[in-house]
């Protein structure tokens, strides 16, 4: 944890000592907001406890639906190129127990045409869920840390890969995947405002 607060106050700092010539013009947006449905998650290896998967869309477990919500904020720092986001994701894992995310990070615009773009970022996560261990015939393999009812990992280098459409304006529709590699893949859909 006191890796993250560094890193948050490290980020803040980067952000006050931007050149003001990288400063906004009058027609870019400053900030976005993200809402989107956390939906289904691709396992990249198959797991051994296919059976807590209650929401597999196949025998093996690889495909799961997970059921809930990813808000996000970005602060545009240049033009509305790079932006530094955060993020807060609760969500029903592929076991059906309670999870979440919270990230911050760099968002960079990868390629803009017309009313697609696709933006990329990286950044520290905190990954949390409620402990596999009450769960019958599940082995901790000591890949998340514990804390009371709890599992959480923390990772640098948590990011995510971003598609958008725009709709209408400053609304776009907004799918992202998020590597979760060596695990798994997942992926969200919903909506992005920008202002």
């Amino acid at each position: 944890m006191q890796h993250f607060i560094r890193f948050v106050l490290l980020l803040f700092l980067c952000c006050q000592l931007i050149p003001s010539g990288w400063a906004q013009s009058p027609l870019a947006y400053k900030n976005a907001f993200t809402v989107k449905y956390f939906g289904l998650s691709m396992h990249l290896r198959q797991t051994p406890y296919p059976e807590l998967f209650k929401n597999r869309l196949d025998r093996k477990g690889i495909a799961v639906l997970n059921f809930g919500g990813i808000v996000g904020y970005d602060r545009f720092v240049v033009r509305d190129v790079i932006s530094v986001r955060v993020e807060q994701g609760l969500y029903s894992d592929c076991a059906s127990s309670m999870a979440g995310f919270t990230h911050l990070g760099w968002r960079g615009q990868i390629f803009r045409t017309g009313r697609h773009s696709l933006n990329g970022g990286f950044g520290p996560t905190l990954v949390y869920r409620r402990d596999w261990n009450r769960l019958p015939g599940y082995e901790d393999d000591g890949y998340f840390e514990r804390s009371g009812d709890w599992q959480y990992k923390f990772y640098w280098y948590g990011g995510e890969f971003e598609y958008n459409y725009q709709l209408k304006g400053q609304y776009d529709l907004s799918l992202n995947l998020v590597p979760g590699i060596p695990e798994l893949v997942s992926f969200g859909a919903g909506f992005r405002k920008r202002f």
